[in-house]
């Protein structure tokens, strides 16, 4: 069990690289959550979040992103992640698990002059915790929490999935 949520783990970093999202979508369970906090110990229904999107938020992100003009995406960033430290913890007999990992997303956008930050290569250094669950037999993520190091500080133009 181990080694496919850890597949699963690398297969989402993946698509999301390759900007397949619609794919990257079918890995999520139907009420799955995809959060990224700004404090170390909020409530993300409570205090404010940098993302705090349900399965509903995340088709609307995804179509938004795939299938409209996006200012804050002409030229479409492109991004690079590196998986590290899975730790898995499966709950034997009830089709659960979890899972913490270390990430590291670089991201970088092409383009001109006239557009601020073009061409740099910026870093998004995490902390990730996951929960999965079967579903007909699949795993699926339930739950994935993002916690950047750098959350502090001005995140400009996250315009993209982490």
């Amino acid at each position: 069990m181990k080694n496919e949520i850890q597949a699963l783990i690398h297969k989402e970093a993946a698509l999301l690289d390759q900007t397949k999202l619609d794919d990257w979508l079918e890995l999520y369970a139907e009420d799955g959550s995809y959060w990224i906090p700004m404090d170390e110990n909020c409530d993300p229904l409570k205090d404010s979040s940098i993302i705090y999107d349900d399965i509903e938020r995340l088709k609307m992100r995804v179509e938004q992103i795939m299938r409209q003009h996006r200012v804050a995406q002409d030229p479409a960033s492109q991004t690079l992640r590196m998986i590290s430290n899975i730790d898995i913890q499966v709950v034997e007999g009830e089709e659960q698990a979890s899972a913490t990992f270390a990430m590291l997303l670089m991201e970088m956008r092409s383009g001109d002059w006239r557009q601020r930050g073009l061409g740099n290569i910026n870093h998004y250094p995490a902390h990730c915790t996951a929960t999965f669950t079967k579903v007909n037999g699949e795993w699926k993520i339930k739950d994935k929490v993002i916690k950047l190091l750098n959350r502090h500080q001005p995140i400009f133009g996250l315009s993209f999935l982490m």
